[in-house]
């Protein structure tokens, strides 16, 4: 009888311990493909946030000393009270991934990586179950594979390697087989910022007189850009728009292998990549990477030039030729030159850009919202330009341009607050931008607060303190009532906001549920609120397991 019982004891824990360890699986692999399956980035990631299993190894540990020290029953009790916790906790798990603010997309890759990683923790407790008899080493065996369920999907992540070079090799060949057949103008637009929206814009104007085709959404990498091409390009395209993201030096240059530019377009060369370059002149070269090829296709490259570094870029004029390059800013002197920006006064239009190109003044009139837009406006146009769009075409489309998804995304409503969604943007300059709107708007509205919920940026590396300082001495005249959210982090914004002569209500908060929540608690209907930045779960929402 006592027989059966230890056997059913182990049974069931090893059960309950697999169901939990497949909860705790899914959960570190969310934050896994948010760190694109770079494993040594997961591992940075979970050191410096410390996502250690505490519960689960603590009932673990106690329930393992006292079935070593107690007679066969009893540490067979044990282990089924431990099969019960286990239970407990993936409930526990299941529901944070529920909350996910990016949530757990399971592509095949990803469930590759997951059930290779749950063989590995099922071979290895059926090891367990094989070598050790007595309760108290099965317990001591769980406690290890509960705190190694990241390492499980790093190993499966290195098994899989080769296999994924495979599979990525054969879906990179078939979309470069596919622009070569079909030959679309392909425009590459790279930028530390702002080439999402400039993407939007472009595609908009083109999509008006040709059929064109644009990578979605923030779609920018060697296999995303593959997957839209052999899914979604067709004969009919004739232009083919891909956004392209640098994530190292020589990242833009197989991009631009894959689908090589007739024209190029480079929004910034900023610090928003910081964090993984460590220098300006690194990234200005990654970013560079662009034009060069675009100059093998006998293309141009059209630049920003009020955000990219005057000497770095002077230097690459010299070298490439001035001629491979049209210049678009303020400070373009002869080039195209944007000579008045702002907000008009009827909200449903948004911008009002007047600039010169080619000799001729053209005022434009553009449905987005925020003067940093008037840069990627001034991109977009010269572009069409160059791509032969006539410039009253061009003028029409501009007046229509969808607002941009969580980028200055104004949403306004009789009897409700008017919320401006720029929760793709993480640069200190489109804050800025963000907090100009945020204060037009809310001296617009009478009896109106202007309200400010923000985790602040990210991938700012040494200068993080600095830049936050600064934007949150920009924020203090142009917020009533800051919501912080993971204070811990934003030291620097937090003295900018106090350093002003007008220094707003400040409201520490843990995450954007916790400003939601106090919304619905204090909102008012003439409120104008603005979600300036939604960081993803790696930042906002560390493990505490």
């Amino acid at each position: 009888m006592n027989d059966t019982i230890e056997l059913l004891a182990r049974a069931v824990f090893a059960g309950a311990f697999l169901a939990f360890l497949h909860a705790r699986a899914r959960l570190f692999l969310l934050y896994f493909q948010q760190e694109e399956y770079d494993d040594a980035r997961f591992a940075r990631w979970l050191l410096a946030q410390k996502a250690f299993d505490r519960r689960f190894s603590l009932v673990l540990a106690v329930a393992g000393t006292v079935a070593f020290l107690a007679p066969g029953l009893i540490a067979h009790l044990f282990l089924g009270l431990a099969a019960v916790a286990a239970i407990l906790l993936l409930r526990m798990d299941e529901a944070f991934l529920a909350q996910a603010k990016k949530p757990l997309v399971m592509t095949k890759r990803a469930a590759r990586i997951l059930w290779l990683a749950l063989g590995l923790g099922a071979a290895l407790l059926l090891g367990a179950l094989v070598l050790f008899a007595r309760p108290a080493g099965l317990l001591a065996s769980a406690l290890v594979l509960a705190q190694g369920a990241p390492a499980l999907l790093i190993a499966a992540n290195r098994l899989l390697s080769p296999f994924e070079k495979r599979v990525q090799k054969a879906f990179l060949a078939e979309a470069r087989e596919k622009l070569q057949k079909l030959q679309p103008t392909t425009v590459a637009i790279t930028g530390s910022y702002g080439k999402t929206s400039t993407k939007l814009i472009l595609a908009h104007i083109l999509s008006t007189v040709r059929p064109t085709l644009a990578t979605p959404g923030s779609v920018n990498t060697l296999m995303g850009i593959s997957r839209i091409v052999r899914e979604q390009l067709t004969p009919d395209h004739r232009i083919f728009i891909a956004e392209m993201g640098a994530y190292g030096e020589g990242s833009i240059a197989a991009l631009c292998d894959l689908a090589p530019p007739s024209l190029s377009l480079v929004t910034a060369v900023g610090m928003a990549h910081y964090e993984r370059f460590r220098t300006v002149d690194a990234v200005f070269r990654a970013k560079m990477e662009i034009a060069e090829a675009a100059r093998r296709k006998g293309g141009k490259t059209i630049v920003n030039v009020d955000q990219v570094p005057e000497e770095l870029l002077r230097a690459e004029l010299a070298r490439a030729g001035a001629g491979n390059f049209v210049l678009v800013g303020r400070k373009g002197g002869a080039f195209p030159l944007a000579t008045t920006i702002e907000e008009a006064e009827s909200r449903p239009v948004g911008l009002f850009v007047a600039l010169g190109h080619e000799g001729a003044r053209h005022e434009l009139l553009v449905s987005l919202h925020g003067l940093h837009q008037a840069a990627n406006v001034a991109l977009a146009f010269t572009a069409a330009r160059a791509l032969g769009v006539p410039p009253e075409a061009i003028k029409a489309s501009l007046r229509s341009v969808p607002q941009i998804k969580h980028r200055l995304e104004v949403v306004a409503a009789r009897g409700a607050p008017t919320i401006i969604d720029d929760g793709y943007n993480s640069n200190p300059d489109g804050f800025r931008s963000a907090l100009d709107l945020l204060d037009l708007l809310g001296r617009r509205e009478e009896g109106g607060r202007r309200i400010l919920i923000t985790p602040g940026m990210v991938e700012l590396g040494a200068r993080h303190d600095e830049a936050h300082r600064e934007v949150g001495a920009y924020a203090a005249g142009r917020a009533d009532i800051v919501l912080a959210l993971g204070p811990e982090r934003l030291g620097g914004f937090l003295e900018g906001l106090r350093s002003g002569a007008q220094a707003p209500e400040i409201v520490p908060l843990a995450s954007q549920a916790e400003a939601e929540d106090w919304l619905k608690r204090s909102g008012r209907t003439g409120d104008v609120i603005l979600f300036e930045n939604s960081l993803p779960d790696l930042y906002e929402r560390p493990l505490r397991l």
